[in-house]
């Protein structure tokens, strides 16, 4: 467990190091920076601590703490599914009225090309 456990951290440290990149570079907002940089932290918590899980689990009414990670994992997964569903949606919805302004305006002015 103790290689899984180096590897598992030089990852995260890799992972939260693109973090705060995107951050300085704008691409990602300050709760997007938290949210991404705690999700990371805790993980190397729970690797490093796998009994912390089950003890949580436990509290909680489920037997193992892996079963609590997993159904964490799959409503997080399914949210952020969900929130990239909604903005291609919108971002279908901006790109159509682009489109038809500038034909609309095309149309307006033919001789504009």
């Amino acid at each position: 467990m103790i290689i899984f456990q180096l590897l598992f951290m030089l990852f995260s440290l890799f992972a939260l190091g693109n973090v705060i990149r995107r951050k300085h570079e704008r691409l990602l907002s300050v709760l997007g920076t938290c949210f991404w940089s705690g999700f990371w932290i805790l993980a190397d918590i729970v690797v490093l601590f796998p009994d912390s899980m089950t003890l949580f689990a436990n509290k909680l009414g489920i037997g193992r703490g892996t079963d609590f990670v997993s159904y964490v994992a799959f409503a997080l997964i399914f949210f952020v599914l969900f929130r990239l569903h909604i903005k291609l949606h919108e971002i279908q919805r901006d790109i159509t009225n682009v489109v038809r302004k500038e034909a609309l305006e095309e149309h307006a002015h033919p001789d504009h090309f």
